[in-house]
């Protein structure tokens, strides 16, 4: 059997009996179709991989549409009929790829949300289009726009990007607050991004603000820090994430002793 089959008939093992007829009936075409493009009969290898192609696009789009990941419910904006001046979601209102595990699966190329008012994220059903938000509590993880957001119960439960993943750990959480402005004949609601970050030591997270209070955090490791920030010439207040980075990485290095 080759690699090919292989991967397509492991993935029947992988989701729920209930959705298991259709699936398998993508599954079916998929190997169909390669079947047939493999005997001799069909010598042109661009029509063969192409169609090859399609059917595993309709393979991917079978087993996203029948999987517990669009069982969330339809997203109500209730900015909707608002004048608004920015927008509530992770860097652009626009739909973004990305990754996330959701009820104990992982979901690759999901078109997705965060929105940063709420700590919600939403999905766009990939036939109907529909924008659904997602049981939070069922996330795990997500990434999208080069970030890797984690679902923490503390310091608060909520969605927190991961700067720096190592024995030491630093997290932000991103956030935005809403305010009104008001003129004698309109409102407009303006969002404001914010930001509170987190060292995780020993099963205790600190909140940091300043590179003071890092220091503080980490003070046995205090001098060789500050040497390291001076030698790389990094600015924490002007990029207080990518210090984050480097110290908490020097500082697992120096207590590893690697």
């Amino acid at each position: 059997m080759s690699y090919f089959r292989r991967v397509m008939l492991s993935s029947i093992k992988r989701v729920r009996p209930s959705r298991n007829k259709v699936i398998i009936s993508a599954i079916v075409i998929v190997l169909s179709i390669s079947t047939v493009f493999a005997q001799p009969a069909f010598p042109d290898s661009t029509l063969r991989q192409a169609s090859l192609k399609a059917a595993i696009i309709l393979y991917d789009q079978t087993i996203q549409e029948n999987s517990s990941l669009y069982n969330g419910h339809e997203f109500i904006d209730p900015f909707e009929r608002s004048q608004l001046n920015g927008h509530p979601y992770f860097v652009t209102d626009e739909w973004q790829e990305g990754i996330i595990n959701y009820d104990g699966q992982q979901y690759e190329s999901v078109t997705l949300k965060y929105d940063l008012f709420q700590d919600k994220i939403h999905v766009e059903h990939p036939t109907s289009h529909r924008e659904i938000e997602l049981i939070s509590e069922k996330v795990e993880s997500f990434g999208i726009a080069e970030h890797f957001f984690v679902r923490l119960q503390s310091p608060v439960a909520g969605f927190y990007d991961q700067i720096y993943d190592g024995d030491l750990k630093v997290y932000s959480k991103r956030y935005k607050l809403t305010q009104d402005i008001l003129t004698t004949k309109t409102k407009t609601i303006e969002f404001l991004p914010k930001e509170k970050l987190f060292i995780l030591k020993n099963g205790i997270y600190y909140p940091v603000s300043s590179k003071g209070s890092v220091l503080k955090v980490l003070i046995e490791r205090k001098s060789e820090l500050k040497k390291l920030l001076a030698e790389e010439n990094i600015s924490f207040n002007k990029n207080k994430e990518f210090a984050l980075q480097r110290m908490g990485a020097y500082f697992d290095q120096l207590n590893t002793g690697k």
